[in-house]
């Protein structure tokens, strides 16, 4: 009887050293599991993005990236020499946005985005805050437009027509082909019973 009383905590300490054995072992196979997880996760998603940049869109050179532009986001700038004007470009929502149109020229969401291929539409006020746009009547044939970008890349255009429309006259906005620029104003001066447009195209090296 001694004998079998002597050998049940003996019995019971190798019970419990193969549950600890057997715990830690999950424990480590658990442990190199999710390593070897996070490990595969971060190369697949180094392999996604590579593939994500070299399958996209394609983009004119130099240009930024696309992103989430939110209006009243400051895009780059706008320089026209021949009219002296130097100032931020803002987002647009739409059309309709007076609140970022009022802070100067803005760029109007869904057309091409400075330097891109297609038709980047900007508009502007004549004679109220600050009037980016006042003398835009006077832009001729070869004047020159230059966006920049929010890297600092500048891309230069080249005024190819200047025209007035209706205010319903929505097809100045059309996409192109080719990297454009279009400016839009009321005209005349002091009134919104048209709107005058200057079209520009990019000069290409």
């Amino acid at each position: 009887m001694l004998r079998v009383e002597e050998s049940r905590p003996a019995g019971t300490a190798l019970a419990f050293a193969r549950v600890v054995r057997i715990v830690l072992t999950c424990c480590l196979a658990v442990s190199v599991a999710v390593a070897m997880a996070w490990v595969a996760q971060q190369w697949w998603g180094g392999t996604q993005g590579s593939g994500s940049i070299a399958q996209g869109p394609v983009q004119v050179a130099g240009t930024a990236p696309p992103r989430d532009v939110q209006p009243g986001d400051v895009i780059g700038r706008i320089l026209i020499p021949a009219l002296g004007l130097d100032a931020p470009l803002v987002e647009m929502a739409n059309v309709d946005d007076m609140e970022n149109l009022n802070k100067g020229p803005a760029h109007i969401a869904k057309t091409a985005l400075p330097g891109a291929r297609g038709n980047c539409v900007i508009a502007g006020h004549r004679t109220t805050h600050s009037r980016p746009f006042l003398h835009l009547d006077q832009m001729r044939g070869g004047n020159v437009i230059q966006l920049i970008d929010l890297t600092g890349h500048l891309d230069t255009y080249t005024v190819t027509g200047i025209t007035v429309v209706d205010p319903r006259d929505v097809s100045v906005m059309d996409p192109t082909p080719n990297p454009t620029v279009t400016l839009i104003a009321c005209h005349p001066a002091f009134t919104a019973r048209q709107r005058l447009v200057v079209k520009a195209s990019m000069n290409t090296p």
